[in-house]
């Protein structure tokens, strides 16, 4: 009996010893980017994870598709309201999820879905072709507030290499 329990201790040491250097070998190696779905940009209480960066075959800065891996349907992205990126525990931009059928207008971050390509893209308003002076400034104040944080989500697709220019 003394020996059974002190065999199973052992592999319990082991299996517990095995788990916590794992553990600690995945966060030296750098959080990983995590978007969470939501129907409310008020709270986290209901927040899906909707996939992670490792879920991202690219992202293109010249055109802001974003092409995942695996099929992520477009029908469940866009059952959501807002779309929130986190670099591990820290909370990095908010982007609204929008299609082409959409009459509302944003003027900051979104994810719009293309319908005509079927496409993802991140854009810094929607619809993106307003041109007029009020609409742009506001643009460029969101984007001016959230650079920091959508350098650290640049870096990290970079440090992934799924980085794309052109």
């Amino acid at each position: 009996m003394k020996q059974s329990i002190m065999l199973f201790s052992i592999v319990l040491a082991s299996l517990f010893v095995f788990v916590s250097c794992n553990l600690i070998s995945e966060l030296q190696s750098g959080n990983p980017l995590i978007f969470k779905a939501s129907l409310s940009n008020k709270t986290n209480l209901n927040d899906t994870v909707l996939f992670t960066g490792k879920s991202i075959r690219y992202f293109n800065s010249t055109t802001g598709e974003v092409s995942f891996i695996d099929l992520i349907s477009a029908k469940r992205i866009n059952s959501f309201h807002w779309l929130k990126c986190y670099f591990g525990s820290d909370s990095l931009f908010t982007a609204t999820i929008t299609s082409d059928i959409m009459s509302s207008v944003v003027n900051d971050l979104v994810l719009n879905h293309n319908l005509q390509d079927g496409k993802f893209y991140f854009q810094d308003g929607y619809p993106a072709y307003i041109d007029n002076l009020g609409t742009n400034g506001i643009r460029i104040q969101n984007k001016e507030k959230r650079a920091v944080a959508w350098s650290r989500f640049i870096e990290q697709l970079k440090k992934e290499g799924k980085y794309k220019e052109n």
